[in-house]
């Protein structure tokens, strides 16, 4: 009887692999080290809130679920993490549809009464419930795609915050999206509307792309090495890309510096001067091409070169949109990114942050944390 099992692939020349080579697990990033810093350090703080903002398919999505799985274990206690996603709406939406949306997204599921009332008192006593099933007081509440919010949407937020802490619990807000959603901070300083910003831009912090620097460690993470999850090494990009290199120990880590030189070079050839910083979303379609090429040609990994990697990283379509990522990240982070924590550890007045260091793979959390990119 023909085994049915699918096989990882053997690098025969032009037999692709039969799994994904990068499978859904969020990877570590430096970046993700620095959010989870500076959010611990609010919590820590007692800060109701703070936003996150950047451009697009850097990974915000991604690295707010990975932080939301450690974060417990980077303040110090218990802590329960809901995420909320706001779509799109070129008008709005009422505020029974709001209601309802935050309920599924909460994971409560009697979103129907005639009386709305009853609904926004189902939905707080569902989030206490989840709390005190946590053994936490402190409940932070993600809202990703947050620059979709109207102002009616800001009062709901207001009146979860005022009801929870009425239930004797710690609410905080995490406000993350796009660019614009900083604009909004700017707004409310203008107006002096100071109920919003006390609760919900006492900080913001710039989330952006993966510094070449960085390279070695975060393309370590997509083969797991020191991560612990027990998946074993089929579940390792390197191995799937090639068993025989991953055997002699070749990782996918090496392909770093190649990576690095050719996108520093798509860079000089588009008379880019400032850091070039990598999105998550064309980092991995620059390493997926890579790895799909040595799979495909069957070659040693090692042999791969600049002229390959010059052409995955073409192919990526990263030097499309190069510019628009330089101009709305390094240069426009400004003095924000210089308040945020180190990657040492530190979390300013709050203590020593605790967030993990090495490398490893986390999959994504059920808590509906995938509005947006993929890391």
């Amino acid at each position: 009887m023909a085994n049915s099992t699918a096989q990882p692939n053997d690098a025969s020349p032009g037999k692709l692999p039969t799994l994904d080579i990068l499978d859904d697990a969020a990877v570590w990033t430096p970046e993700i080290q620095e959010l989870a810093h500076a959010l611990t350090e609010q919590i820590r703080l007692d800060q109701p809130g703070m936003i996150v903002n950047g451009p697009p398919r850097n990974g915000k999505s991604r690295a707010c679920g990975y932080v939301a799985a450690i974060l417990s274990e980077c303040v110090g206690y218990p802590v329960t993490v809901l995420t909320w996603t706001i779509p799109e709406s070129l008008t709005g939406v009422s505020a029974r549809v709001f209601l309802q949306e935050r309920m599924i997204q909460s994971d409560c599921q009697a979103v129907t009464h005639r009386d709305l009332a009853v609904l926004r008192n189902r939905h707080i006593t569902h989030m206490s419930e989840r709390a005190n099933a946590d053994g936490a007081k402190r409940i932070v509440i993600i809202v990703d795609e947050a620059q979709n919010l109207w102002r009616e949407d800001y009062g709901a937020l207001v009146f979860f915050f005022n009801e929870l802490e009425r239930r004797r619990l710690r609410p905080f807000f995490l406000l993350v999206g796009q660019p614009e959603l900083g604009k909004q901070a700017d707004q409310w300083m203008s107006e002096d509307a100071q109920q919003m910003v006390g609760r919900f831009s006492t900080r913001t912090h710039a989330y952006l792309g993966i510094r070449l620097d960085d390279l070695e460690e975060v393309l370590a993470g997509f083969d797991g090495d020191g991560d612990g999850d027990g998946d074993g090494p089929e579940a390792t990009a390197a191995f799937r890309t090639s068993p025989k290199a991953y055997a002699e120990g070749w990782r996918v880590a090496e392909l770093a510096p190649l990576m690095r030189d050719a996108v520093k070079r798509l860079g000089k050839s588009h008379n880019v001067q400032e850091e070039i910083r990598l999105p998550m979303q064309y980092l991995r379609s620059c390493l997926l091409a890579m790895l799909y090429r040595i799979a495909q040609r069957g070659m040693n990994p090692r042999a791969f070169q600049l002229a390959d990697a010059i052409d995955c990283v073409k192919s990526s379509n990263f030097g499309k949109v190069m510019n628009y990522y330089i101009r709305t990240g390094v240069g426009a982070a400004g003095d924000v990114r210089s308040s945020a924590s180190g990657r040492d550890g530190e979390a300013g007045s709050g203590g020593q942050g605790t967030a993990p260091k090495r490398p490893q793979r986390r999959r994504p959390s059920s808590a509906n944390n995938e509005g947006e990119e993929a890391a």
